[in-house]
């Protein structure tokens, strides 16, 4: 659990000390100050802080220990006794109403350490009731009596987020010197779970965006089978520069691949634009050309964004419409991305003379539109240039190593293409190493209906 265990710091009353136990004293609480905040600091996952700061508390300063942390509903009391430190106790509550007369609401309302006793009696003053939950906790108090309660807040940053709530059995009390160290062992744990909470919600942030600028699921599309493979040049992030989408309707549908210039966050943010530009100018038209000239205007339009090299963009766009024998019409528009192939059932492979200028360059780009006709069994590949461009032992791979590649994978259907062409390249590239650029590859064929 611990390097070492705790070690219990509160001695006798300092007032009845001489000079040498005062100094052993005033050593041995600074020793466990240091040895508390190194716990601490061992740990940004909150609720393994927490556990630990309820730990560096009991036994060394309290017979049991209580702390109160808010959640996105209410409150969460979780607390442990000293003799059996290894049970987390943990209850769900209400928030405490701020400013009340006592317990939690008046420490996080004033920010200031709250003393209560609970006597031998049977009686449960109001301001234990309202500090402790009934139940477990309470009865957890309640068997130290009587006992003393200190309650303390934790702030950070300037704000009393939470409290911690000691309490010691009958004879040890809370001597001033006490309550100065528990203070400052408190702060300590503030400043630690609070940083474990931040970081927490950072990456409950992070983990949302980036799957936000993940490549999509394919969607189900009657009439076209599709395949898609993609890695990133950043494999740790799994985002990065290439993208592709498919969107629209039984019999008609848009296929978009695009490569964006630059690498990881900053390239997928922009492809995540590209995405949504996209499909909001598919609602008014779904020509290619149109579609292009949109995202262009788009990007010029937001130019003053974003990193310099992260402006521009390469894009496919492709309309492909289904016929009931599996057969395919597809018209399609370029800005500045490598041709296309066509892989004929035959095995003969053609490339697709389709250009145009790279999105985000100039603010007046037309993009042309040529159409191609499949046959049923036919395919389309469309890819980044991360794929010719992979550096191997014997440079670039080529789009010659390309084709003769898809040539064998005539009429395998377009799973098994990608799958072949995603594998190749990255053997080409050398066993477990990571590409140094991101790769794309979409490939479609007509399913007879």
């Amino acid at each position: 659990m611990f390097e070492q265990p705790v070690r219990y710091v509160a001695q006798a009353p300092l007032g009845q000390l001489d000079d040498s136990a005062l100094l052993a004293t005033a050593r041995e609480r600074a020793a466990h100050l240091a040895e508390a905040s190194k716990q601490l600091a061992g740990s940004l996952n909150p609720e393994r802080t927490l556990r630990r700061a309820l730990h560096v508390t009991v036994p060394a300063l309290a017979d049991w220990a209580q702390l109160m942390m808010p959640t996105r509903t209410g409150v969460r009391f979780t607390a442990i006794r000293a003799d059996a430190p290894d049970r987390f106790v943990t209850v769900e509550g209400a928030r405490p109403v701020l400013g009340e007369v006592s317990g939690h609401g008046r420490v996080l309302a004033t920010g200031r350490p709250e003393l209560m006793h609970v006597l031998a009696d049977g009686h449960v003053p109001e301001s234990v009731a309202a500090t402790v939950p009934a139940g477990v906790l309470r009865d957890g108090v309640l068997g130290l009596r009587p006992a003393d309660l200190l309650v303390l807040p934790l702030t950070g940053r300037g704000t009393t987020f939470g409290t911690l709530t000691l309490a010691r059995r009958a004879g040890r009390g809370f001597e001033p010197e006490d309550v100065a160290l528990a203070q400052e062992l408190t702060g300590r744990i503030a400043i630690a779970i609070d940083t474990a909470r931040i970081y927490a919600e950072q990456a409950r942030v992070a983990e949302v965006l980036a799957a936000s600028l993940r490549a999509p699921e394919l969607p189900d599309t009657p009439g076209l089978a599709i395949g898609a493979r993609m890695r990133a040049a950043m494999h740790t992030a799994e985002i990065g520069g290439d993208f592709f989408d498919v969107f629209g309707e039984p019999g008609d549908w848009s296929v978009l691949l695009g490569d964006v210039a630059g690498k990881g966050a900053e390239a997928a943010i922009l492809t995540g634009q590209a995405r949504h530009t996209v499909r909001g100018a598919a609602y008014f038209d779904r020509n290619p050309s149109e579609l292009l000239r949109v995202l262009n205007a788009a990007l010029i339009a937001d130019g003053g964004r974003g990193e310099p090299a992260t402006r521009f963009l390469t894009a496919i766009c492709a309309r492909v419409r289904t016929a009931p024998d599996g057969g395919l019409s597809v018209t399609l528009a370029s800005a500045g991305h490598p041709r296309p192939l066509i892989v004929r059932r035959s095995g003969v492979v053609e490339d697709v003379p389709v250009k145009g200028l790279l999105c985000g360059a100039l603010p007046d780009a037309r993009y042309a539109e040529v159409r191609r006709e499949l046959a049923p069994g036919d395919m389309m590949l469309l890819f980044t240039d991360g794929v010719p461009d992979a550096v191997g032992a014997a440079g670039r791979y080529g789009l010659g190593r390309l084709s003769q590649l898809v040539a064998g994978y005539a009429g395998s259907g377009p799973h098994a293409l990608v799958e072949a062409i995603d594998i190749a390249v990255a053997e080409y590239s050398g066993t477990g190493i990571g590409p140094t650029d991101d790769v794309a590859v979409l490939a479609f064929g007509g399913v007879k209906q």
